[in-house]
């Protein structure tokens, strides 16, 4: 704006002086010096000024003009999450740490709940999931009586896990009381919680020599001490108590605790 005006303004001086060398010339007698020649030249040095300082600043008012940036527009980029494929069972589906029932129990899937497939055993006919309740643990689940939703393409398969020599779930909040006497009698509490459905025996021990094979379902043992004629206190002996379940041809780790 202050450019246009100052090129208004300038204009406007130039016309003004241009005129008034004209007015100059018109009033002079024929006889004064001046010729026609020389008011020609004047006019034509005032025009080429004129015309001069009009392209000077109209340079300056473009070089001051700042040109029209266009703004580029940003599209975002959809981000398009695939949704993993679950399962569920129409019968209640043990699932193992591999793809047999010699691997060890991990957890049971019941009908209505619904788990994230993680992976796929083909060749087994078994399907890895995510273990509701245990984060980062899978399982393997009989395909049998599973239904599964949404793409299974890209499961990954997993190498089949080594099998243990402990197959079962072992017992699980071992807690060991000892009612300790310099002499005489005294007892040792053991209580634990069964994990294992398939186990029907639970083993007891003492200082890594077992002491007791209970039914399936037992979750306590008391073991009484009579010390009359040992002669021994009870720090001469290991009282590391140890519980495992077991069946016919399967057994879990022994979990111990101590007084």
């Amino acid at each position: 704006m202050a450019v246009k005006k100052l090129l208004v303004s300038f204009f406007i001086l130039a016309l003004a002086t241009l005129a008034c060398g004209i007015n100059v010339d018109l009033g002079t007698s024929p006889s004064s010096s001046s010729t026609p020649t020389n008011q020609s030249t004047n006019l034509d040095q005032v025009s080429t000024l004129v015309a001069q300082t009009l392209q000077a600043l109209t340079q300056t008012a473009l070089a001051a003009t700042p040109a029209d940036t266009p703004t580029a527009m940003v599209t975002p980029t959809p981000i398009n999450t695939p949704i993993p494929p679950t399962l569920s069972v129409s019968v209640a589906t043990n699932c193992y740490a591999g793809p047999s029932t010699n691997y060890g129990f991990v957890i049971t899937i019941h009908p209505g709940t619904i788990v994230t497939v993680s992976g796929k055993d083909t060749a087994d006919k078994y399907w890895i999931i995510d273990a509701p309740g245990y984060p980062g643990t899978i399982c393997w689940l009989s395909g049998q009586y599973a239904s599964v939703s949404g793409d299974t393409t890209d499961l990954p398969a997993p190498a089949t896990p080594e099998a243990s020599i402990y197959t079962l779930s072992e017992p699980t909040n071992v807690r060991v009381s000892c009612n300790k006497s310099s002499s005489g009698p005294g007892t040792v509490n053991i209580r634990w919680r069964n994990t294992d459905p398939d186990q029907t025996q639970v083993r007891v021990y003492r200082g890594g020599y077992r002491i007791a094979t209970l039914g399936g379902g037992v979750t306590s043992y008391t073991d009484d001490w009579d010390w009359d004629g040992w002669g021994w206190g009870w720090h001469n002996w290991d009282l590391t108590y140890g519980v495992q379940a077991a069946n016919s041809s399967e057994v879990s780790s022994i979990v111990t605790g101590s007084c």
